[in-house]
């Protein structure tokens, strides 16, 4: 792989592989290549491009929830999501086309 940002997005993923087998945050893997001194815009465009081509596979996602100030200035709790990563894996990939079925979740409301 000729490009350094995809080579170091997909060694960071290596590393973290023992961590957790499920994958990578996204941001853990932005946040880990900007103190190697990439810029993070760039590490983002690489991971999106990196999914188009199938190079890399979301594997599910974790929810943080994130406390910042709304527009008059109190504090509220919002949820924010995020990809887990894992290398390109076959038979994860058929996720990447979703056909959810929203009847069961509608019924819980």
């Amino acid at each position: 792989m000729a490009d350094p940002v995809q080579a170091a997005i997909l060694a960071t993923l290596d590393e973290a592989a023992g961590d957790d087998p499920r994958g990578s945050p996204m941001g853990v893997i932005v946040d880990a290549l900007v103190r190697r001194g990439f810029r993070a815009e760039v590490v983002e465009l690489a991971i999106w491009g990196m999914m188009a081509r199938r190079q890399l596979t979301p594997s599910g996602f974790v929810c943080r929830f994130v406390r910042r100030r709304d527009a008059v200035g109190e504090l509220v709790q919002v949820r924010s999501y995020e990809f887990l990563l894992v290398p390109w894996a076959a038979d994860m990939d058929r996720q990447l086309e979703l056909a959810v079925d929203l009847s069961e979740a509608a019924a819980g409301e």
